[in-house]
C-alpha cells in the first residue's frame, strides 16, 4: 500500500489519558506542510519522523492548552518524546513515511530549481 493511502486512512493521532478521561488529537502534516513550516522556521536540516510527530504534538498540545478542562490535566500531554516512545509502531512508521515524502518533494524542488 502505498504511504499516501496510508496518509488517507490515518490523518490524525489520538492520545488518550484514561485516568483523567482527556484525550489530545492532532493531525499528520503533509509533506507539503513540512516545507511550509521548515521555510519559516528554516529547521530543514534538523528534521526527521520523531521531529515532526513532535512538532505536530506541540502545535496542538498549545491549541489545547487554551481549553480550561484540558489545561487541568494537561501535563501528560506535554512530553512529545514519552509519547513518541509509547506510540505504536504504525504512528512512527507512518511519520517516518511521511518525511520520506517530505525528502522526495524537497529533491524534486531542488532539481526543478536548477533546471530553471
Amino acid at each position: 500500500m502505498s504511504s499516501s493511502k496510508i496518509l488517507k486512512r490515518r490523518s490524525h493521532v489520538i492520545v488518550l489519558n484514561i485516568e483523567t478521561h482527556t484525550y489530545l488529537k492532532f493531525k499528520i502534516s503533509s509533506p507539503e506542510k513540512i516545507i511550509e513550516r521548515s521555510v519559516e522556521c528554516k529547521c530543514r536540516s534538523q528534521l526527521n519522523g520523531y521531529r515532526i510527530f513532535e512538532i505536530d504534538c506541540h502545535e496542538a498540545f498549545n491549541i489545547a492548552k487554551k481549553n480550561k478542562r484540558f489545561c487541568q490535566y494537561s501535563e501528560s500531554f506535554g512530553d512529545a518524546l514519552f509519547l513518541w516512545k509509547n506510540s505504536p509502531k504504525e504512528i512512527k512508521d507512518e511519520y517516518e513515511n511521511v518525511f520520506k515524502e517530505y525528502e522526495k518533494l524537497i529533491s524534486q524542488n531542488n532539481i526543478n530549481n536548477n533546471n530553471i
